[in-house]
């Protein structure tokens, strides 16, 4: 069995944390415009039909690219680590890695993978997207401008 490594406490910086606040926070509003524009009917899908159907189409979309993003990266960052070290702690990522490991399923899942990825943020951008000369919650013109 392998020995485990104590987790080593990392000080931030006051720039670094600086950029993970400032960061959240343009994230947060970012996902409150979206949703906004949703809301209001003011994107392509929510304008076409429910603002549920526009809400279930985006959030399952990036919750999907998500983990086909990660899935990704797992398996290429597996590929070149012998399987044995992680069999017993790891089960399904060991089987996961010995199918795609066998002759060439990683790079022919990584083709599909890449098609997929492609066809899930055309769905997002289409529930997502808002419609032209989008106005919402009375922001200033120069703010519309900039967002949409």
């Amino acid at each position: 069995m392998f020995a485990q490594k104590t987790a080593k406490k990392e000080h931030l910086s006051p720039i670094s944390i600086f950029k993970y606040i400032y960061s959240s926070c343009i994230l947060l509003f970012c996902i409150t415009i979206i949703m906004g524009l949703i809301a209001t009917k003011k994107t392509n899908l929510s304008s076409e039909s429910s603002p549920w159907v526009s809400y279930l189409v985006i959030w399952a979309g990036v919750i999907w690219l998500t983990m086909i993003e990660g899935t990704q990266a797992s398996l290429v960052g597996l590929a070149k680590v012998h399987p044995e070290m992680f069999e017993l702690t790891h089960p399904i990522a060991f089987k996961c890695n010995k199918v795609t490991s066998e002759g060439d399923n990683l790079e022919r899942y990584l083709m599909g993978r890449q098609f997929m990825a492609c066809m899930i943020i055309f769905l997002i951008n289409f529930s997502g997207g808002p419609i032209a000369d989008v106005q919402l919650w009375g922001l200033p013109n120069a703010i519309n401008q900039i967002i949409f």
